[in-house]
This record gives structure tokens, sequence and C-alpha cells, in this order.
């Protein structure tokens, strides 16, 4: 990936979490993805006064929060010159099998990746009214920005991106690349002092902390195991857009039209 295009990708806002513009990728028919007009995130509590100024002047008319409530509740949106768009309410697997596995002592590293896994290769029906609301709002005939995020920026929100890319004609070696940006741009040790704070909360007495890097962090495969959810779900990717997401051929081109160059 050209270096001045990643550089140019990552918005260093103050307080920003992940903040990223997915523009510059190669889509269908050799047209580039805009720049400045889909951004994804992470939560946006901690922007300070000038983080808001500066997300502000991006020209961004939607945000879409993908959190539950008790998510938004924590750490609540600021007041932005944007409308702000709720209810998505999306989760991605259950933590119920990490606290079990926690409290009968057999959890392990390898448990912990696989319970995440398993997360990203069985979601792709519990999140098709999300993301085909996301699509829904993505086809308005709207002059502004829109911005997408969850809490980390990187898992529920990782999809997204990954399927929008798709929609646009991008080539997967990329999306995962995109994808993978978030150990570059995410700071994982914050994510991580959360999740102990919560094990103490709840009880815990003792645990490893590389239990934890697997929620933390992103790797290939859990992306890779997404696609492999959306296939067996529809049985392609195109399939999914269209019968699940309602983006077929004509939703496609409006996308083009719309979000890429030329």
């Amino acid at each position: 990936m050209d270096q001045s295009a990643v550089n140019q990708r990552h918005l260093a806002f103050a307080g920003a979490i992940n903040l990223r513009d997915i523009g510059g990728y190669c889509g269908r028919d050799g047209r580039s993805v805009r720049w400045g007009q889909i951004y994804r995130s992470g939560h946006m509590a901690k922007l300070d006064e000038r983080g808001q100024q500066q997300l502000a002047a991006l020209g961004i008319s939607e945000i879409h929060d993908f959190r539950r409530p008790e998510e938004r509740q924590r750490a609540p949106t600021p007041a932005l010159p944007a409308t702000v768009v709720e209810g998505y309410d999306i989760s991605i697997g259950s933590v119920s099998k990490f606290w079990d596995y926690l409290f009968a002592g057999g959890m392990s590293d390898q448990r912990a990746f696989d319970l995440v896994l398993n997360s990203y290769r069985h979601c792709a029906a519990e999140v098709v009214p999300g993301y085909r609301q996301l699509f829904s709002h993505l086809l308005r005939d709207d002059p502004g920005a829109t911005l997408f995020h969850c809490a980390a920026g990187k898992d529920r929100t990782g999809m997204a991106a990954a399927l929008i890319l798709t929609a646009l004609g991008v080539e997967r070696e990329a999306i995962v690349e995109d994808y993978m940006l978030t150990s570059k741009y995410f700071d994982s040790e914050v994510l991580m002092g959360l999740i102990e704070e919560h094990l103490r909360n709840a009880g815990a007495k003792e645990w490893q902390r590389s239990w934890l890097e697997p929620y933390c962090a992103v790797y290939p495969e859990y992306l890779t195991g997404f696609f492999e959810s959306v296939d067996e779900l529809s049985g392609s990717v195109d399939n999914y857009l269209e019968q699940q997401l309602g983006i077929g051929p004509a939703e496609r081109e409006a996308l083009a039209a719309r979000y890429l160059q030329g």
C-alpha cells in the first residue's frame, strides 16, 4: 500500500479513535473510491473541543453509531453538527462463553482467539438489519459525507467497511489491508484496560492478558471468517449484498456513481 495514501487515510484528530477515510482504493473499472466521502472510526466520546472542530470541518452530515445502548451510555457522543443515527445495536457473537471458560478454568490463548474468530464466522445473519440500514443511507441523495463507528472502530466497523468496499469493486486484498490498519492506528492497551476493569467488577480473580489480546486486536483470519460466514449464508458476497442487504446491480451502479471517481 502506498505510504502517502496511508498517511492521508488516518486522521489523528484530538481525541479521535481509529478515525480513517476509506477513500483512495481502486474500485470497479479502475476508478478510485472518492476521498472525503466515507469515514470509519471508533466512538466519539473522547473528542475534545479541537477534535470536534476538526471533525466538523470534514462536512459529515450523518454519523452512524453501531453500538448497543449501554455502550452509548458509557461513552456518549458529544454534540456535533451532524445527524447521529442510532438504533443499530449491532453485536457479533456472545461474550458468555468467555466468562464460562474463564470461571471454569478452561481459558487459554488459543481458546480466546477461537472465540473471537467464531464470532466473525457466525454473524453474517445477525448483522443484516444494521448493515442494510447503513447501505440505505449511503444510497440517499445527500451531499454530505458519512461516518460510521462502533466502540473501537475495528469489528462491527471493520465488517461494514469491508462490505462497502466490496460493493464498490475493491479487491479483497486491499479490503483486508484496510481492516488491518487498525493494528497501526488503534491503541489496544486502552481497550485491554477496560476489559480488565470489567473482569474485576465481575469478580474474576486472575487471568492472563494474552487471553484478552484476541478481543483487542485484528487478524486477517477474522475478516476472512466473516466472508466465510457470508458465503455460507448466501453462497457468495455478491449474493449477500443483493439478497440480504438490498444491494443489487442497480444499487451498485448508484453507489459507484456517487462514491467512485470519474
